[in-house]
């Protein structure tokens, strides 16, 4: 449930918004977990996993995801991914960084 509104509230961004849209997401949830209102399932670490993701690819670095997670979180990071390299907010090696990172799946 967590997922599903993030990944609505991300596709509704431009672009251009999406990355500050992640950081604001994950500052929400980690602050959900520290006061109780919320337990970290699998939606939102995925979720914390994708921002680490994102800030290590603005470092150049690859992240290497230790965590499986679940095919439909992976279609929908590619597609974010995807819109980010087309509006010039990740460099085109991205793609390729995630596909690593995520092996591929």
């Amino acid at each position: 449930m967590v997922f599903s509104a993030f990944a609505e509230m991300i596709r509704g961004l431009p672009p251009e918004a999406i990355i500050n849209g992640l950081d604001l997401e994950c500052r929400e949830l980690e602050n959900d977990f520290e006061t109780g209102c919320l337990d970290p399932d699998e939606d939102a670490l995925s979720i914390l996993c994708f921002k680490q993701f994102i800030q290590m690819v603005r470092k150049g670095q690859v992240l290497r995801c230790a965590k499986h997670l679940p095919s439909e979180h992976l279609d929908f990071y590619r597609e974010t991914i995807a819109r980010l390299v087309q509006a010039n907010e990740l460099r085109a090696a991205a793609l390729e960084y995630f596909e690593e990172a995520f092996g591929g799946s």
